[in-house]
């Protein structure tokens, strides 16, 4: 038995306001909890079980990235976060390098947060390389790509230090073909006009 047009139409249109609604609360909710990890963290950053709550409580996908972090959303900006974040990659590297990749391998460069996800993972991979090429490699070819030309997406490469030391670090490491990858990145990248 099929539902007349009409009455599914009207159903539809009751449904989808509480299907938003559902999500904002799941956002909000998410909000809150890494709200509340990051003040643990300031209380007691020495503790592995608050910073471990914090990696738990952080986004792990660029879409709720996103939903918390962009403009309009619970934490516009989230420089706090992201640097929280990072911070915690002396004790947790392989949590940090593995989230921050995790996120830049889908990520595309905006103001305010997404640009510091990019710093973060720049300066990661720069002070972290072994790891961070670790977890690079383990990205789908698509995926590795993506991630480089996200973090070679800037206006001015002379004063951007963390890019460089990548590539450095992996000539050291005889990462010739990794380090190309790179290179023609941010060759492609200033060639193009700046906004």
């Amino acid at each position: 038995m099929t539902m007349p047009v009409r009455p599914l139409i009207y159903l539809l249109l009751i449904c989808l306001p509480t299907a938003g609604s559902a999500n904002q609360k799941t956002v909000s909710d998410a909000a809150h909890q890494l709200t509340l990890a990051l003040t643990q963290v300031k209380k007691a950053p020495d503790d592995r079980n608050v910073q471990e709550r914090y990696l738990e409580a952080f986004p792990q996908t660029y879409k709720s990235f996103l939903e918390l972090f962009d403009l309009d959303h619970p934490l516009y900006d989230g420089h706090d976060y992201v640097e929280t974040l990072y911070s915690l990659a002396g004790s947790h590297a392989l949590e940090v390098g593995g989230l921050l990749v995790q996120l830049s391998k889908d990520a595309h460069y905006g103001g305010d947060a997404p640009s510091y996800l990019q710093n973060a993972t720049a300066t990661f991979g720069s002070q972290h390389i072994e790891i961070f090429l670790a977890l690079l490699k383990q990205l789908p070819a698509g995926k590795q790509a993506h991630l480089i030309t996200f973090l070679a997406d800037v206006e001015n490469h002379q004063a951007y230090q963390e890019y460089q030391l990548i590539i450095d670090h992996l000539k050291a490491l005889s990462e010739q073909t990794v380090a190309r990858k790179f290179e023609a990145a941010r060759s492609k990248r200033s060639r193009q006009p700046h906004d």
